[in-house]
């Protein structure tokens, strides 16, 4: 019974969440002054007499600024019931139909690269913190000196150094241009194209993990039923097993929930330096444009996909914790 009502008040919880995001997400746009199709319209903006007329109408049509707020509202979440997210002003396209076909290149990129890279940093951290003599210490500094560095600037270092002057791995984009899925050679061209944002997110994922494992078994390591273990006589590899790694579990899960959520947020910053055509790219030319939808959209999605991380580690990871 308890672990029925742990679950409907995960349940519960989330809801609310879900109900505010989709709060937020209608509010934004109607909360900026202006009108975004203005600066669409205008002088230099590249568009002409008649997209902008068209835009115009698919803009008024999902947002019906003529409504009263709450009629909008209701409009909006039957929209949101049917998956529509609305018309990109740029793309011209159906926004979700744009999300998703992005997402297929930012998922593998940074659920890829956090996966290795919190697996590695867990492992170094750990390691460093069972170390004798505390010698692990040591690699602390470098790594929060490591950490301080943004990724975006790492990312631009690497294409200038290992892409434009080496030319060890393409410098921008996904795919050779003209490569087509289903030719061959399309999959290794992909991870060609892959591998050098790869390896920076995996990079840049390490010492944030690596410090936090490191503290975390400091912390475990000097409690008193561990020493008391030591005084028993229990053997060294049982101690570090079964009452120190056992006893950081809980403190890794949660700290992989957060960085499960954020490794979209960081992979973006890398796609838009490489032009990687994920969620970062779309996310800079939404804003470069102006184009309010498409970013609404782009938030959305991203709430959702952080609210669904939670729920899962709460009521599975979460679970599997306690039960250990």
């Amino acid at each position: 019974m308890p672990g029925a009502k742990r679950v409907l008040y995960a349940v519960i919880k989330y809801v609310i969440l879900l109900v505010l995001v989709v709060v937020i997400s209608f509010a934004l746009p109607r909360l900026l002054p202006g009108n975004p199709l203005d600066a669409l319209a205008g002088e230099g903006s590249g568009y002409s007499g008649n997209t902008a007329a068209s835009v115009l109408k698919s803009f008024e049509a999902y947002y019906a600024p003529e409504l009263p707020v709450h009629e909008q509202f209701f409009r909006y979440v039957k929209n949101l019931a049917h998956f529509d997210l609305g018309i990109s002003l740029f793309y011209k396209t159906p926004v979700l139909e744009r999300i998703m076909s992005a997402a297929r290149w930012t998922l593998p990129l940074s659920l890829i690269s956090f996966a290795v890279g919190a697996v590695l940093g867990i492992l170094l951290g750990v390691s460093m913190g069972l170390s004798k003599k505390n010698r692990g210490s040591l690699l602390v500094l470098p790594l929060l000196a490591w950490q301080a560095v943004p990724t975006f600037l790492v990312a631009a270092l690497a294409q200038i150094l290992l892409a434009y002057r080496l030319k060890w791995f393409p410098a921008v984009g996904a795919v050779t241009p003209g490569m087509l899925a289903g030719q061959p050679g399309y999959f290794a061209d992909v991870l060609e194209h892959m591998a050098l944002p790869l390896i920076i997110l995996m990079i840049a994922e390490i010492p944030s993990n690596a410090v936090f494992a490191y503290h975390s078994t400091q912390k475990v390591k000097k409690a008193p039923y561990v020493a008391f273990a030591y005084y028993l006589n229990i053997s060294r590899r049982n101690i570090r097993l079964h009452y120190i790694i056992k006893n950081i579990l809980p403190d890794l899960w949660g700290r992989l929930n957060i960085q499960t959520v954020m490794c979209i947020m960081g992979s973006m910053f890398v796609e838009a330096v490489f032009s990687y055509p994920g969620l970062g790219s779309l996310l800079k030319n939404a804003a470069s444009y102006r184009d309010y939808t498409m970013m609404q959209g782009i938030l959305l999605v991203t709430c959702l996909y952080g609210i669904a991380v939670n729920l899962i580690y709460e009521l599975v990871l979460g679970r599997f914790t306690r039960n250990s």
